[in-house]
């Protein structure tokens, strides 16, 4: 894989809980490491089910859409309980996901949070149809060793993972256009979408 193929990193905006109904969602694209060429927004219910949806149409409806070699997330949940179905933005984008982790979600925490949702079981039955986490290590651009978790669609094996995230890191196990999606995010800490 070339070293300037473009991905897109894609997180949410800081909320705050008690105020807000909706989040912005951001998408940076980035060819490599270090040439950003666009950043795409939506907006998603906090702990709705409209992500996956939100999420595909940013991407589709853009002129990236054709040239993206991956879509980089930070979890598979977003807006707090907002779920990203893997194989449905798979298959309605055609563009390989990598979901990247620094830590190991509890299981057992996280069902129990979603018991304060009317669907909270349908949304485990989502997230445990995503692709199973895996440990990876890698080399990022700067020459550290990473080490870090994934789940991953549409690609072979864990190889072309290890590749992308060698490709899209820089100084941190994090790919920039990852990294730069959640900066921009947090920059709304305060921001209410009415």
């Amino acid at each position: 894989m070339k070293d300037n193929v473009r991905f897109i990193g894609i997180d949410d905006a800081a909320f705050n809980r008690e105020k807000s109904q909706k989040t912005f969602v951001f998408g940076v694209v980035m060819r490599g490491y270090n040439l950003i060429e666009g950043i795409l927004r939506t907006d998603i219910m906090i702990d709705g089910l409209d992500a996956t949806t939100k999420i595909r149409k940013m991407i589709t409806e853009s002129k990236f859409v054709g040239q993206l070699k991956a879509i980089i997330l930070g979890s598979s949940t977003i807006g707090a309980f907002n779920l990203i179905n893997f194989k449905k933005l798979y298959t309605k984008t055609n563009i390989p996901i990598i979901s990247v982790l620094s830590t190991l979600p509890d299981e057992m925490k996280v069902k129990d949070a979603l018991k304060h949702l009317s669907d909270g079981d349908e949304r485990f039955k989502i997230l445990m149809s995503n692709p199973p986490i895996q440990e990876i290590e890698y080399a990022n651009q700067a020459g550290r060793n990473c080490k870090t978790y994934v789940q991953h669609m549409g690609l072979s094996n864990l190889e072309d993972v290890r590749e992308i995230l060698k490709i899209s890191s820089f100084a941190s196990s994090l790919p920039e256009c990852l990294r730069i999606a959640d900066l921009i995010g947090q920059s709304f800490k305060d921001h209410i979408i009415s």
